[in-house]
């Protein structure tokens, strides 16, 4: 999992980065979280307690590494969220959703959003609708507040929302707020998933000889919501390696049209030969060919 954390200038991202990351590593047997600082404001991970500790001292260590966004430094951003191959990474970038955020990351995989005002999220969201990354959750930071309010689930869009108060410079504690705890729970789950996905409307295993399972989740979707986590699957899988391109990749089980095409532009990239099982036939049928070995009709067992 490559998560982003997105949002507006001043919306606390650098602290929830903090918060989320102790949080993680405190929760037994979790993945320890990889963090690119992916921003120029030169706040690394060791901002939060360096400023904790000497408010004066931090900000002086931070100034060479300050700067302006520049080609080459979002070029050797991109690269770093595109090589990581840590089960999982968090990504902090800049508040403005430009080009430049969207070349570091365009291979990542989810998100997790963060505003003073939720309302400021629309184009945060579109950002995450461009790149195909799937928002886990929106948090509102709740600056003057003194007490967060539980993540809860949304029924129309399956996206978490929840508030964290006080992200403050310095402030150490936000590793214990109730929703950043939770969070950090959240991201675990979805790390350890085997289906990759914590919707529950579609699943996709891979299994040897190629085949990808498809399967219809417990939770019932209209199309809309089929596609989008059909889609989140299968580059989550592709971002993980275990979906790598080649010779011939073969589908089995039920899929609408619109999963069906979905799949297929994501699948028609990587592999020379897509095929469909047919249990009628009880074969595999190409339904998509470039040349090579295998022609449309072809039957496979």
């Amino acid at each position: 999992m490559k998560i982003i954390l997105g949002g507006p200038p001043h919306s606390g991202k650098s602290c929830l980065r903090y918060g989320l990351k102790e949080a993680i590593k405190s929760i037994p047997a979790s993945c320890y979280p990889y963090v690119i600082t992916a921003c120029p404001d030169g706040e690394g991970c060791w901002f939060q307690e360096a400023y904790s500790n000497d408010h004066e001292l931090a900000q002086q260590l931070k100034l060479p590494y300050k700067s302006k966004f520049s080609s080459e430094k979002v070029e050797m951003w991109a690269d770093w969220v595109n090589q990581s191959s840590e089960p999982l990474i968090i990504i902090d970038i800049g508040g403005i959703p430009e080009s430049s955020n969207e070349q570091i990351c365009k291979n990542a995989t989810h998100a997790v959003l963060v505003a003073g005002d939720l309302e400021a999220l629309h184009p945060w969201r579109a950002f995450c609708a461009k790149l195909n990354l799937q928002i886990i959750a929106e948090i509102h930071s709740d600056l003057h507040g003194t007490t967060d309010k539980p993540l809860s689930i949304s029924d129309t869009d399956n996206v978490y929302r929840g508030s964290v108060h006080h992200l403050e410079r310095g402030d150490v504690t936000i590793k214990t707020r109730p929703t950043v705890i939770e969070l950090a729970q959240l991201v675990v789950q979805m790390e350890n998933h085997p289906k990759y996905s914590i919707m529950g409307t579609y699943n996709i295993t891979v299994e040897p000889d190629n085949i990808l399972r498809l399967k219809f989740g417990e939770t019932s979707a209209q199309n809309d919501m089929l596609v989008k986590e059909a889609v989140q699957i299968i580059t989550t899988l592709i971002n993980d390696g275990k979906v790598t391109g080649g010779e011939l990749i073969k589908l089995n089980g039920p899929a609408t049209i619109p999963v069906a095409f979905a799949l297929a532009h994501k699948l028609n990239h990587l592999y020379q030969a897509v095929a469909v099982y047919d249990p009628k036939l009880s074969k595999y049928v190409v339904a998509v060919a470039h040349g090579g070995r295998y022609r449309l009709g072809d039957l496979i067992d």
